[in-house]
């Protein structure tokens, strides 16, 4: 079986906790167990079932003790989460019920690499940094998954496979995790080309209560999305809880975007936005940002500030502002073109990730692309800057 296997956490934030874990070694190939089994020498000292002669007295010296049995393979015991947590995965199992979803599944990025969007989906999921050892599977393939069964009580195996040439099926060279408490699962799995004889990839195997059984094989698309788990008539076994419009979000809006906040076009930035900050001397100045809307894109600007206790403008600079919506995810951008008035020589032209709120009246607007900030922004500091909408402007 062959299909076609993308770009979390290792993750910034939450997946540098997964990068500690050790490399998962592909085992060599299975071979045939020997049958010249050496016999255990307390055993073989033992009197075995022909004997018939008993002796008269008990032997003086004692028998040398068995050896203990072995452990059997106990599956880890169920994920113990926080009540935040735990009341999350609920949130989701409740989001994954529809007919047919078996299991839900999230890519959180590539290890190695900053991925500010896995700091978001942590903390919309804290579940997810919650998950233990115990249920993370170990490797140092580029690709981290999250599997979260439906069943709080389906058997679930991830397996390690291999299609080898002279083979009609699969064959597994290891068993690299097991339970049937259906708790979630962390791995990693190479989504790079199409597996080829004796390339080993990864298979998961999930069994229900009410016997559902379906197997899955962690891949990304052409445009770096989970490819689906479908039932031979064509019915969705997986729920894919990925964000993938936070990929590539700046850290600092993060926290947002786990709050429900959203890009808006240019339509719903039209008005009045105002911040303040408070200079080392005490006094509060007041920052207004006026986005007039004139197209469908964006129109005039204009920033002005003034001190709280002063009814006199200290600067304004005037210019453009353009809403790039060619990015189709979150979150959007918005250029600013202004320069001082009455000086030409003080002007910036920056790019401004920005997110608005669920109710549509504050706005976030992250750091410059290029570095370069707005008057009212703390330069070299990584934080957002949070302005709350004051009144419309109509349309010119």
């Amino acid at each position: 079986m062959k299909t076609t296997f993308q770009r979390v956490i290792a993750l910034s934030l939450a997946l540098v906790l997964f990068l500690s874990f050790g490399a998962c070694a592909k085992p060599p190939r299975p071979e045939a167990a020997s049958t010249d089994v050496e016999k255990n020498p307390i055993e073989a000292s033992l009197p075995t079932a022909t004997d018939k002669i008993k002796p008269e007295k008990p032997p003086v010296e004692p028998t040398a003790p068995e050896p203990p049995p072995e452990e059997p393979d106990v599956p880890p015991e169920p994920a113990g989460f926080s009540e935040e947590a735990a009341q999350s995965l609920a949130w989701l199992r409740e989001r994954m019920n529809v007919p047919h979803v078996m299991f839900g599944a999230a890519f959180l990025g590539y290890v190695g690499e900053t991925s500010e969007a896995d700091s978001a989906m942590v903390q919309k999921y804290p579940f997810i940094p919650e998950i233990d050892a115990e249920h993370t599977i170990p490797g140092t393939d580029e690709y981290l998954f999250c599997l979260v069964p439906m069943d709080e009580n389906a058997a679930v195996s991830v397996n390690l496979v291999q299609w080898p040439p002279e083979s009609d099926g699969e064959e597994i060279l290891e068993v690299l995790y097991r339970s049937e408490s259906g708790d979630p699962v962390l791995f990693f799995a190479d989504c790079g080309a199409d597996a080829t004889a004796y390339d080993s990839y990864i298979q998961v195997q999930i069994v229900d209560n009410a016997g559902n059984s379906c197997l899955w094989y962690p891949q990304l698309d052409a445009m770096g999305r989970i490819v689906p788990c479908l039932s031979e008539s064509g019915d969705y076994r997986s729920f894919d809880f990925t964000e993938y419009g936070w990929r590539g979000a700046p850290p600092e809006l993060a926290s947002r975007l786990a709050e429900g906040w959203t890009k808006a076009y240019a339509s719903g930035l039209g008005g009045s936005w105002n911040t303040s900050t408070v200079e080392d001397t005490g006094r509060t100045i007041h920052y207004d940002l006026m986005l007039y809307l004139e197209d469908e894109t964006g129109g005039a600007a204009d920033l002005s500030w003034y001190y709280e206790d002063s009814d006199d403008l200290e600067a304004m600079w005037m210019g453009t502002w353009t809403v790039l919506n060619d990015i189709t995810d979150s979150p959007a951008y918005i250029y600013l073109d202004l320069s001082l008035s009455g000086d030409g020589l003080y002007c910036f032209s920056e790019t401004y990730p920005f997110l608005v709120s669920p109710a549509g009246t504050e706005l976030v607007l992250g750091n410059g692309l290029q570095g370069i900030p707005l008057p009212f922004m703390t330069d070299g500091e990584l934080q957002p800057y949070e302005l709350t909408w004051d009144f419309e402007l109509i349309a010119g």
